[in-house]
């Protein structure tokens, strides 16, 4: 296929890949990052879309009847991309969110250190698993299924059909509670251990009042976080 001699109708289609591909890349984890430059993105951009296309050319895709039309569905395609990056971010927040709720009970919740892919501050545990997550997400090519994502899209989502239908919001809210419940399943462990270390440290300094609990607890308490971290 000649990207180059395309006529009218297949570089509409071409455009509706293009456009898809984009915002899926650009706000994807990892891929998306603001560490990977601009120009690396948009030739890797430009090179899925190109070996996306011969794939998806048969589909029944929309055929718009102006520039008006054609913009809209363009939006939608995009949307579409932005959708698919956004449930691939919630992964990896869910991860920054168990990180977090663990630093606040080891006591490091004020310890903050810069996250490259978003620029934004977070705590270190939070840092050291998103860090984790994402050597864990290119260690098992889960990449590979973030382009296999882009492919079947077309197969499953047409953007004449899309419907921000009364479901939409249902289907928000349960992809964010999903994101808590996932981040409260990693941390459980950590955080059960560390409640039976303060009861405990609670039970001494009623038992041994001249004992400094807090002198005592707090490295203890860094202590365990950071082995039940590693476990």
């Amino acid at each position: 296929m000649d990207i180059f001699n395309l006529n009218y109708a297949e570089f509409e289609r071409f455009l509706f890949v293009f456009f898809r591909v984009g915002a899926l890349i650009l706000f994807v984890p990892v891929l998306g990052s603001r560490q990977v430059p601009q120009t690396l993105k948009i030739g890797f951009i430009f090179f899925i879309a190109i070996v996306v296309f011969p794939l998806v050319k048969g589909l029944p895709l929309p055929e718009p009847r102006g520039l008006p039309e054609l913009a809209v569905f363009l939006m939608a395609d995009v949307t579409i991309g932005l959708g698919i990056a956004f449930i691939a971010r919630l992964i990896f927040a869910a991860v920054q969110v168990a990180g977090t709720v663990v630093d606040f009970q080891m006591g490091f919740g004020v310890v903050n250190v810069i996250d490259p892919q978003t620029d934004t501050q977070v705590s270190v545990t939070a840092q050291f698993h998103n860090i984790l997550a994402v050597l864990i997400f290119l260690a098992t090519d889960s990449h590979h299924f973030i382009i296999q994502a882009i492919v079947e899209s077309f197969f499953i989502i047409n953007p004449a059909e899309v419907n921000f239908a009364s479901i939409t919001p249902e289907y928000m809210l349960h992809l964010f509670s999903g994101t808590f419940t996932t981040a409260v399943k990693i941390t459980a462990p950590i955080i059960a251990i560390l409640f039976f270390l303060s009861v405990g440290l609670g039970l001494v300094a009623r038992t041994v009042p001249q004992m400094n609990v807090f002198i005592v607890g707090f490295p203890l308490q860094i202590g365990v976080g950071l082995l039940m971290v590693g476990l």
